[in-house]
Order: C-alpha cells, then structure tokens, then sequence
C-alpha cells in the first residue's frame, strides 16, 4: 500500500476518533443527568439505581474472561465499521434499518450521520446483550439491569441532540436558529411549571364541547363515582342496557373522544342505551378507599342503578384495563351472592388475568419498590396523578418520551391537537388504600387467578365459576397488558366467550373506529394452552374490532323498545368529577 495512501487512511481513521471522543462524553453526561431525573420521578427508591448499576460491575469483574472477549467483539465491530467508511460511497445508501428514529437520508448517505448511527447501534446492541447474559445475578435484578440499560441506551441516541441529528439541523437552518429557540423556551416553561413534557396542545380540546361532548345526564352520584347516561340516539333501543368500567387510572372520556373517535357515539347509532362510570378524582380523604369499596360502592352500585332505571334485570358490562379485572371480581362475587340484577355479557377489554405476566411492570413489585410507594402514599394519602403515566411512558421510550423531546424542544413544533394524547394528558390521583391493594395482591401475589385469593365482604372469589358470556379483548403491542396475560381468561371463565387480538396497542388497538379501516383483529375458536399456538391458529380480519363486538353482543341485548323518557338529572354530562385537576 502506498505510503501516502496509509496516511491519509490513519489521518481518517484519527478523526473518527477524535468524533468518537466527543460523542461519548456528551452522552455519558447527558446519561448521568438523564439517570438523576428519574431518580428524581420514578417510585421507586433513591438508592436502588446505584444498586442495580454496582451488581452489574460486581458480576462482570466475577468473569474477566467473558467481559473480554465481549469486548473484542465490540472492538471487531467498531473496526469493521471504521473501514466500512474508509471505502463508503456517497451515491450507495447503507443497508435499511426498521428503525423510524432513522428515517432522515442523512442516515443513509451522509458519512457523518452514518457513522454516528452505525456506532450507535453497534455500541446500544452490544451492551444490552451483555447485560442479558450476566451470571450470578438473580431473574428480578436481571430485568431490572436490562430496563435500565435500555432506558441509557435510548435515552443518548443521536438523535436526541440538536448537533447530532439532521432533521433539527435542517429546520435550524431553515428557521434560521427560531426552531431551536421556540423549543427550548418550550422546555424552560415546562420544566417551570413542573410539568410532563406536552404531547398535545391542551388549548385545542375543551370538556363538554369537542372531546367529552356526546349528549347525556348525570344520573347517580356518590363520593367515588358518577354514573352517566347518554341520550338516546336512534328511535328504538335494544332493551337490555349497557354499563361500561373505565379503568380508574384515566379519566372515562377514553370512550367519548372526539365525536369520529366516540366509541359511545357509535355504540348509540348501533340502538344500545349506554351508561359510564365516571370515577373520582379522589385527594387525601379518600385515602381509605380499597378494592372491595370500588367494587361494591363503585361498580355493583352502577349496576344495581342501571337495572333499576332501564326497568332491566340484566345489563351488559365492559370493562377496560383495571376497570375489567373490577368487573371480573364483580362477576365472580355475585356468583356467590345473587343479586336483583344480573350480568347478560361481560366485555373485558385489555384486561390482564395473569399478573406473573406483565414484562417490565415486574421490575416496580419488589418489596423495596413497593414499601417506598407506600410510605410516599402514606403521607399525601394517594399516588401522584402522573407517577403511572411516567412508568408506562418509559416502557416505550421511544414512541412515548423521546419522539415527543424531539418535536417539542429540538424542532420546537407546537404540539399537535389530537383527543387519544390529550386524554393520556389527563391523569387522575389514587387513593392509596385501592393502589396498594392492586399492588400487592394482583401484581405481587397474582391472586385474583386463584381460587379464593380475593375476598369481597367476607366472600372468596373464584374466576372459575364465571358462567357470564364473555368477550376477551387484548391487543397484540400492548405495553402495559400485554397480551399473553389477558389470555388465560379462556381457561378460567366457565361461560361461552370469544377471545379476540386487535392490531397496534393498548388505547389505539381498542379506540379503533370502523371509519378508520385499520389496524385489524385475529379470531380462533380454538383456545389451546399455549397462547403462541392460539395466534399460529388464528385468522387475520380487516377493520376494526367494534363490529365483530357488536354482532357478538346483538343477540343477547332483547328486543328493540321505544326509548323511555328522560332519567332524573343531577346535571349534564360530561359531569362534575371528570373536570376535576
């Protein structure tokens, strides 16, 4: 090789270095602030990131050997991506990556932004297959130490830095510095108004008005809900009613969105007469507030209502996330204890069964984590309305965290109105009692799969005497019921059901139009053990999962009947706990 030649090479591969240097160290310190934050936020001790990050050392340093010879792979990696520069042709895209934080050309066909993603990927995927096979570490500080390094290996991705990704230098460009600007003044009012970074333009979206606005009365109210019901829409209604749980977590607008987004709106254009839990938004004096109160206060009382208004003695229910394991106990408890009502269906939608099977939710069980929830929840008597919708951001970085960094504070765009983001916006408080309960006893010791693990006023509940008909909702990317735990629901339940898998996630694979035309839904009616066999049955449907529901439910909901006339108010809908902050 000429002289000149392996000199200009070395001179090159020096100046990757040098880069190489300079990225590192801006992400090793954006790493340590990034790691204080969620020290900061996270429920969980103070201590226990350090722990886990020290374990991870203490069982490296146990195997030299091993960590070595990681180590020259990454380093064949890292060399085998310095010649792939060497010989790079600017007129040859690199290879595709399925990747959407990478889909600006630069990425492709600009030398410095592909080498800076190709490192990035080499390095991220190296460490987290080294965390994935460290011995002597125990299966729970195991998950831990890969939630965490995903979290780092995320968290100093290029593109979460103006200099480092293209399209912010593009629209700095472009704007002449003004995007840039515009987003860090974004950040400094959010970060002085102690507030989750935005995801939606809180100013486009008014209760009662456009999201919220379907037509209807409050009819009941108690201290933990208010029980809504909405006017009827078409000349004749079927006769048995419907009475949908939302999940306590959010507020129960998730199913009156925008009026195109409404799955009330819908559901009354099909002839169902609809009611709604709206749940509280509860402070200190609800504290005391435990699962059999929402239970028996919340839901039974919602339904003992509807039956005695419509005149009906059945209903049908729906109950979505937490809002269904409610229901689920609700069935099961009136097994046991007839009452003048009973349940037609039950809808159970993203509902998890099986809470051994809840991916990295496990990490925050522990008796630590748990302890120091409790002791926070102790003082201020509920759990901080935007503690969950940090976890559950965090268990997709990237779709629910970063992306949203990016477009607020690097391209500074104003975020955009759209009603599923601004409801994910509107967290609610818990009482502590209720939280602790569902902490301790379905995630931690997963009773309510057990036979006689839960007891309701003095009554052992069992799933395996549910003879409801039953419609089983999971969706196939959901992050926070995952699939395969709301599965074995078809082994407990007694009663016919049908179990269905809606495309995309937990809150866009259930509030799916029709109109939409998207994402479909798998049906089998096999229920084999294995879930994977289940799926490699199924058969894929277009469209949306709401119809497949509805000419399920139709059978069961009586004869059409003129609607009654108007139940006694207590005001209109959307109701007064809902617009509670």
């Amino acid at each position: 090789m000429p002289e000149q030649e392996t000199q200009d090479k070395q001179e090159t591969i020096d100046t990757w270095k040098t880069f190489l240097d300079t990225f590192q160290e801006q992400n090793q310190h954006f790493a340590t602030s990034f790691f204080r934050g969620m020290q900061q936020h996270f429920p969980c001790p103070p201590t226990l990131l350090g722990d886990v990050f020290i374990k991870t050392a203490q069982s490296l340093l146990n195997d030299p050997a091993s960590l070595f010879r990681a180590q020259e792979n990454l380093l064949d990696e890292i060399q085998g991506l310095w010649q792939k520069m060497l010989s790079f042709d600017s007129a040859t895209p690199s290879e595709g990556i399925p990747d959407k934080r990478f889909g600006h050309e630069a990425w492709k066909f600009n030398p410095y932004f592909l080498f800076m993603k190709e490192y990035y990927l080499i390095t991220s995927r190296w460490l987290q297959n080294l965390v994935s096979q460290l011995d002597g570490i125990d299966e729970q500080t195991s998950q831990r130490i890969q939630f965490y390094t995903k979290q780092l290996t995320e968290a100093v991705s290029p593109t979460n830095f103006p200099f480092t990704n293209p399209e912010v230098l593009e629209e700095l460009v472009k704007t002449q510095g003004a995007s840039l600007k515009k987003g860090y003044e974004a950040l400094l009012q959010d970060l002085e108004a102690g507030q989750w970074m935005k995801m939606t333009d809180p100013s486009a979206f008014t209760l009662g008005e456009n999201i919220a606005s379907t037509d209807g009365r409050v009819v009941f109210r108690n201290d933990i809900f208010e029980l809504i019901h909405y006017t009827p829409q078409t000349e004749t209604q079927y006769s048995v009613p419907l009475l949908i749980i939302p999940p306590w977590i959010n507020k129960f607008y998730i199913f009156d969105l925008s009026p195109s987004n409404s799955f009330v709106k819908w559901m009354l254009a099909k002839g169902h007469n609809v009611f709604i839990i709206s749940w509280v938004n509860p402070g200190a004096e609800l504290s005391s507030k435990s699962f059999e109160n929402y239970l028996l206060d919340g839901a039974y009382q919602a339904c003992k209502q509807v039956s005695h208004l419509t005149e009906s003695p059945t209903l049908h229910t729906m109950g979505y996330c937490v809002g269904g394991n409610l229901l689920a106990a609700l069935s099961a408890y009136l097994t046991k204890n007839p009452s003048n009502f009973s349940l037609q269906t039950m809808t159970l939608l993203a509902t998890i069964i099986d809470f051994a099977r809840v991916g990295d939710l496990k990490i925050f069980m522990d008796d630590e984590s748990l302890k120091f929830v409790e002791d926070s929840m102790s003082v201020s008597g509920f759990l901080e309305a935007d503690t969950l919708k940090s976890i559950f951001s965090l268990l997709k970085p990237n779709d629910l965290v970063w992306s949203f960094f990016v477009k607020n504070y690097l391209l500074g765009q104003i975020p955009p109105a759209f009603d599923f983001l601004f409801w994910n916006s509107d967290s609610t408080r818990l009482p502590a009692t209720l939280h602790s309960f569902i902490l301790r006893k379905c995630f931690r010791e997963n009773l309510l799969m057990k036979p006689g693990g839960l007891s309701i006023n003095k009554t052992l509940l069992d799933l395996r005497d549910v003879s409801t008909p039953s419609f089983l909702l999971a969706t196939e990317e959901d992050h926070i019921s995952p699939w395969k735990s709301c599965y074995p629901a078809v082994h407990l339940f007694k009663g016919p059901l049908k179990f269905v898998l809606a495309g995309s996630g937990h809150v866009a694979g259930v509030m799916n139009p029709p109109s939409r035309n998207k994402y479909g839904f798998f049906t089998n009616s096999d229920f084999p053990t294995d879930e994977d066999d289940w799926f490699n049955g199924a058969t894929k449907h277009e469209g949306s999962w709401w119809t497949i529901w509805n000419d399920w439910l139709s059978p069961f909901s009586g004869e059409k009947i003129t609607p009654p006339a108007p139940y006694p108010s207590l005001g209109s809908a959307p109701g007064t706990y809902v617009k509670e902050k």
